[in-house]
């Protein structure tokens, strides 16, 4: 990442203590019920894998409490709360995303098979995005997994203070906006407002980098 782009970012450096309390928020509003349950069951929309090509964009929606307090500051149950990138390893394909689930050993960024991340056991639905403008879609979605890749090997943790001046901790929506920087697009150049503090999935969609494909 360029000095450019960390001074560019560095203002979006988000405090633990206002997260907390905007969790807290969100939690109590679930416990009043302004959450509607039904947003950690129930069956969703699932794309197919026939088609996706290396450097797709999913964002999931999920069916824990951490995904609905997500969805709650996203603006409602049916937002996504999770994003990874499609790698394609010998055609087989694989959702390389950072997610903080499952304890010490998975609190890092995670490799794995689409059908173990794309099932109704674990999500409420998904949707893939691509790049809009077609000519940069196929060369820059294989740099941006190729990074993604990097990432999953080199094992950065998972970034609990969602700080995105720190390359070597991620979460889940700054992967795929530092994947796709390194391969030239600045997914946030046109979207990203002055007030905001941390990144969500709709920050992407609304990008207009991408397109939604299924």
């Amino acid at each position: 990442m360029t000095e450019l782009n960390v001074r560019k970012h560095r203002m979006f450096r988000p405090r633990c203590c206002c997260l907390r309390r905007l969790i807290f928020c969100a939690v109590l509003a679930l416990v009043a019920g302004l959450l509607p349950f039904h947003i950690y069951a129930g069956q969703g929309d699932f794309p197919s894998s026939d088609k996706i090509q290396p450097g797709d964009v999913v964002f999931i929606r999920g069916k824990s409490i951490r995904s609905a307090v997500v969805s709650f500051f996203e603006g409602g149950y049916r937002a996504y709360s999770h994003v990874g990138l499609v790698v394609l390893e010998n055609g087989q394909p694989f959702i390389i995303h950072a997610d903080p689930a499952g304890g010490a050993m998975t609190d890092r960024v995670m490799r794995e098979p689409w059908y173990a991340v794309i099932s109704p056991k674990r999500i409420a639905a998904a949707t893939i995005f691509r790049m809009e403008d077609s000519n940069l879609a196929d060369g820059t979605g294989i740099q941006a997994s190729a990074v993604a890749q990097k990432f999953w090997k080199d094992a950065l943790p998972f970034d609990h203070e969602f700080d995105l001046t720190t390359p070597q901790k991620l979460y889940c929506t700054e992967l795929v906006w530092r994947a796709y920087i390194a391969a030239g697009v600045d997914l946030l150049s046109n979207s990203f407002g002055l007030d905001r503090k941390y990144l969500l999935p709709s920050d992407l969609i609304k990008s207009g980098f991408l397109r939604e494909v299924m």
